[in-house]
C-alpha cells in the first residue's frame, strides 16, 4: 500500500533522531553519520532496526546530508545516497516488519550564490540516486523556503507515482531562518498539488511546536507530519547535548497529535526510548480533526500576496511632479557625526528629497549606516535610506537589525551584497554572505508580508551597469524586481556610451533608475577614480576638463557645471537621480540641486510612479 493511501486511514509513528542518536550511540566515531553508510554500514542498520523495534512504521535513510557540501564529488554523493538507502532496506528485511522507508533529503545550499538551476541540478541528481534503488517516498526535510521544493517534487512525480512530504523547519517564534512564518507555510503546502504530506522538523521543540499549532488553522485535511526535536541543545567541551526529557516531549507529542497530526516522531536529541513511549501514549490518544477556517478568511487574513512571483514593492502612489533627488553621505570612521547632521540639513534646505548611507562600502569600517540613519532622520527631518550590506551578518543579526530599523522609523532599505573583504585582511576579518542582495531581498519580501504587513518597508538594489553581458544585468534586475525591489540606484554616469547602455537596461527590464551622479572636485580626484576604481568608467573627455593647476574653488564649479550636464543628457533616462557627495561636501550637491532645479531638469515627462512617498 502506499504511504498517501495509508494516511487515509491511519495515524503513523516515524522514527527519531539519526544524527544526533548515532554520535550519542559511538562517540568513538569520528566521521559523520551519512559518510558510515559507505564505511560502516552495520552501525547504520543497527539504528534502523532501534526505531523500527521501538515501534516506527516510518523510517527515513540517513542521507540527510548527503549533497556536495559535504562531499566531494557528486558520484560520492550518489554512492553515500544508495549506501544508505540499502541500509534502510536490510534494516527492514530483517525486523520481518511492514515499514515505510523514505529517502530523506536535506536543503541543498548554495553558498556561493550560483543561482536555481545549479541547486535544481543538485537535487535532481539526488532524488535520480534515489529513483534508482527503487524508492517511492521522499522526505525533504529541514526547508526554509518554498524556492526549490515545488520544482523537486514535480521532478519526482513525472518519474513516478510517488508520495512527496516536506518539512520545514522553525524557530519557537514559527519563522524560517529565510523569514517566512508558520501561517503563510501551511497555507501554501496545504493548496500544493505536489506536495502530499507536509509539517514541521527541527528548528522547534514539541513544546513550541505544540503551541504554534494550537493557533493555527488548516485550510484543508491534507496529511500533516510533526517530528520536532527533543528541546534545544546545549554546547558542552564541543558537543551538542540535549536533555533527557523523554516523558516531556511525549506528554507536548500527544497534544499534537490531538491538533490533527498524521505523522509523528522526533529529531534532533530524541532517541528509539522516546519513539517507544511515543506509540505507547498515542494509543490514548484517538485521531483528531484538524481545526479548519473558511476560505475567505483566510484570504481576508492572510498579509501580502502569495508565495511566487511578486511586484515592485511600491508604496500608494501619490502625486509627483518632479524626478526624486537622493542623495548619499558618508557615514564617519569616528564618532563625531555633527558634519553628517549639518549636510542633511543643507541638503533638506537645498530641495533633497530623501538621503542614504552606505554600509561600509570597500570593506572598512565606518559607523553604523542604520543607527546613524535613525538619528539622521530623526534630527534632520528628512527620511534617511540605509544602505544593508550583506557580507557582514548572519541571518539572525540580519533580521534582529532589520527589526530595530523598523522600530527606529526606517521604512526604506538600499540592499547591496557588499564589496568582498580586502586581501590584506582575509583571515582576520571574516566574510559572512548568508545571503547576497537577491536572496534578502525575498527574506524582506517575506517579512513584509507577515511582520511588515501593515507598513511595508521600500527598498532597492545597486546597479553596476558596466558588464560584458547587459542581458546579464537584465536578467539579475528582474530577479530583484522578483523580489520586491522598487527601484535601482547606479553607478556614476560619465558619458553617452553610459547613457545608451542604461537606456537599453531600462527598456528591457521596465526598471525604475536612479541615475548616479559622483561630482569630480579636483585633477587628482578625476584621476584616482578613471584608473583606480572597479566600476567606474571616466573617458578623457571628462578628465581633460580638469588641471592640475585648478584650485578648490575652480574645480568644484567645474564638477558642478559637469554634473548639471550628466543631468540633462540623461533626463530622457532618469526616473531620479542618485547624488554621491564627494568627501561629504554636502555643499557642492546643494548647488548642483539648486542649478538643476534652474534649468528645469527635475520636471517629468510623464506621470511618474512615485517610491519615495513615505511621510515624515
Amino acid at each position: 500500500m502506499q504511504l498517501k493511501e495509508y494516511l487515509k486511514q491511519n495515524r503513523l509513528i516515524a522514527d527519531g533522531a539519526m544524527g544526533t542518536y548515532f554520535e550519542r550511540k559511538y562517540p568513538e566515531e569520528k566521521e559523520m553519520a551519512e559518510a558510515c553508510n559507505l564505511s560502516s554500514p552495520e552501525k547504520i542498520k543497527a539504528i534502523h532496526l532501534e526505531y523500527i523495534k521501538s515501534g516506527a512504521r516510518l523510517i527515513r535513510t540517513n542521507t540527510f546530508a548527503a549533497n556536495t557540501l559535504f562531499f566531494d564529488t557528486t558520484e560520492t554523493v550518489r554512492q553515500v545516497i544508495q549506501a544508505g538507502f540499502y541500509a534502510a532496506v536490510e534494516a527492514v528485511e530483517e525486523s520481518g516488519k511492514e515499514v515505510f522507508i523514505a529517502a530523506d533529503i536535506g536543503p541543498v545550499y548554495d553558498p556561493q550564490f550560483l543561482g536555481k538551476a545549479q541547486v535544481l541540478s543538485e537535487y535532481y541528481a539526488i532524488c535520480d540516486a534515489f529513483l534508482e534503488c527503487g524508492a517511492d517516498i521522499f522526505v525533504l526535510e529541514t526547508q526554509a523556503e518554498f524556492t526549490y521544493i515545488k520544482d523537486v517534487a514535480a521532478y519526482l512525480k513525472k518519474q513516478k507515482d510517488v508520495t512527496v512530504i516536506v518539512q520545514f523547519s522553525v524557530d519557537k517564534n514559527g519563522y524560517t531562518r529565510s523569514g517566512i512564518g508558520m501561517g503563510r507555510i501551511m497555507e501554501q503546502a496545504a493548496a500544493s498539488e505536489e506536495i502530499d504530506v507536509y509539517g514541521f522538523n527541527c528548528g522547534v521543540g514539541a513544546a513550541h511546536l505544540k503551541q504554534l499549532l494550537g493557533r493555527a488553522v488548516f485550510a484543508n485535511d491534507k496529511p500533516f507530519s510533526a517530528l520536532p526535536n527533543a528541546g534545544y541543545p546545549i554546547e558542552l567541551r564541543g558537543k551538542t547535548i540535549y536533555q533527557d526529557n523523554g516523558g516531556y516531549f511525549v506528554e507536548m507529542m500527544c497534544g499534537i497529535a490531538g491538533l490533527g497530526a498524521d505523522i509523528l516522531g522526533g529529531c534532533c536529541g530524541t532517541t528509539p526510548e522516546y519513539i517507544r513511549d511515543l506509540k505507547e501514549a498515542l494509543k490514548d490518544v484517538p485521531p483528531a480533526k484538524k481545526k479548519h477556517e473558511p476560505k475567505e478568511r483566510r484570504k481576508a487574513r492572510a498579509p501580502g500576496p502569495p508565495y511566487g512571483r511578486r511586484e515592485a514593492n511600491t508604496r500608494k502612489p501619490a502625486d509627483c511632479s518632479e524626478k526624486p533627488l537622493l542623495v548619499e553621505l558618508d557615514p564617519p570612521f569616528g564618532t563625531d557625526v555633527s558634519k553628517v547632521l549639518e549636510g542633511a540639513a543643507l541638503l533638506k534646505e537645498a530641495g533633497a528629497g530623501m538621503l542614504t548611507l552606505a554600509d561600509s562600502p570597500m570593506a572598512r569600517v565606518r559607523m553604523d549606516a542604520a543607527k546613524l540613519a535613525a538619528r539622521v532622520q530623526r534630527e534632520a527631518g528628512i527620511p534617511v535610506m540605509p544602505h544593508i550590506c550583506c557580507r557582514d551578518k548572519n541571518v539572525i543579526a540580519m533580521r534582529s537589525g532589520v527589526l530595530g530599523d523598523y522600530m527606529n522609523g526606517l521604512r526604506n532599505f538600499l540592499i547591496v551584497t557588499g564589496d568582498p573583504v580586502g586581501r590584506d585582511d582575509r583571515g582576520v576579518i571574516t566574510p559572512v554572505f548568508d545571503f547576497n542582495s537577491i536572496r534578502f531581498m525575498e527574506y524582506l519580501a517575506e517579512m513584509n508580508a507577515e511582520v511588515f504587513a501593515e507598513d511595508p518597508v521600500c527598498y532597492g538594489g545597486a546597479l553596476n551597469y558596466h558588464g560584458a553581458n547587459p542581458d546579464a544585468i537584465v536578467k539579475r534586475m528582474e530577479q530583484k524586481m522578483e523580489n520586491g525591489c522598487s527601484m535601482f540606484l547606479t553607478q556614476p554616469v560619465y558619458s553617452e556610451a553610459d547613457i545608451e547602455r542604461l537606456a537599453y537596461l531600462k527598456e528591457r527590464s521596465g526598471a525604475r533608475l536612479m541615475c548616479g551622479i559622483l561630482p569630480l572636485v579636483s585633477y587628482k580626484n578625476a584621476m584616482f577614480l578613471a584608473n583606480e576604481m572597479p566600476g567606474i568608467q571616466i573617458p578623457k573627455e571628462v578628465t581633460s576638463r580638469y588641471s592640475p593647476d585648478m584650485d578648490r574653488k575652480e574645480a568644484e564649479q567645474t564638477g558642478i557645471l559637469l554634473a548639471a550636464e550628466l543631468a540633462g543628457q540623461m533626463r530622457s533616462v532618469a526616473d531620479g537621480y542618485y547624488f554621491m557627495t564627494p568627501f561629504n561636501r554636502a555643499g557642492m550637491i546643494a548647488e548642483i540641486i539648486c542649478k538643476i532645479r534652474e534649468e528645469g531638469l527635475l520636471e517629468n515627462c510623464m506621470p511618474q510612479r512615485p517610491f519615495l512617498e513615505k511621510s515624515y
